[in-house]
């Protein structure tokens, strides 16, 4: 897979901001309290985004359009766009497997969370990845409440993966999430911004996230025209050509 494509899936998996079409029926609010915590979660059954992913890397600086659809804690798919009707990659999650499929190289890959691990040197999975994507808060039994000002920080300690929840007290909606990998240093810090409702939940449009590994530092910033909500259920195809190379 070639680097621009790996880029495009890296930037889209850990992002996402979106402006909302409002869809009262089908989206929901959970307020979920663990001690003194109260958030406002986006409960829904499919989701689906279209919009602009920009990342930067390494003095490179690259930008794409994309879409994504989401069953909640099933599957998330999404498709790299970068214009002209073309479609540049295709990528499909699930709760075990990873599936990329790169048509400009006519490749594919499919494999387990540790390709994305292996990258960052942070271990991540897809209950982390739809969280990051979505703004979620994940409870987590034991944790550390520090209350601030304006923030409600919660810290919690998973295997080797420290995180650092910020929460804002008005809108109970998170407003940073920082993910450091005890055992490398690398971190993960997602910073969301914007808040629009989709039904009675406030949901960020603007998102900025910051990946830091081994002294160099890739951001990337997602903006999406269009985010709607569904109980109805979406299709998630990826079949792959038989001409194509498995990586």
């Amino acid at each position: 897979m070639n680097k621009q494509i790996l880029l495009y899936l890296l930037g889209f998996i850990l992002l996402s901001s979106c402006k909302k079409e409002t869809v009262p029926i089908t989206a929901s609010a959970t307020t979920e309290t663990v001690g003194r915590v109260s958030v406002q979660n986006l409960d829904f059954s499919y989701l689906t985004a279209k919009g602009q992913v920009n990342v930067q890397d390494r003095g490179e600086s690259i930008s794409s359009g994309v879409s994504m659809r989401i069953r909640k804690d099933s599957v998330i798919w999404v498709s790299v766009q970068p214009g002209l009707g073309i479609e540049a990659a295709r990528i499909k999650m699930t709760q075990d497997s990873v599936f990329v499929m790169n048509r400009l190289r006519r490749e594919y890959t499919a494999t387990s969370y540790s390709y994305l691990s292996n990258k960052f040197k942070v271990q991540v999975d897809y209950n982390v990845l739809q969280a990051l994507l979505l703004g979620n808060y994940q409870p987590n039994g034991a944790e550390k409440v520090m209350e601030q000002e304006q923030l409600q920080h919660v810290q919690q300690l998973r295997n080797n993966l420290l995180f650092d929840y910020f929460i804002g007290r008005e809108n109970q909606k998170l407003q940073q999430l920082d993910v450091k990998d005890q055992q490398t240093g690398n971190t993960i810090s997602v910073k969301y911004d914007s808040f629009q409702n989709i039904g009675s939940v406030p949901f960020a449009h603007a998102l900025d996230a910051q990946i830091l590994q081994t002294g160099q530092t890739s951001s990337f910033n997602l903006n999406h025209s269009k985010v709607t909500v569904t109980d109805q259920a979406l299709d998630f195809p990826f079949s792959v050509p038989a001409d194509y190379k498995r990586l």
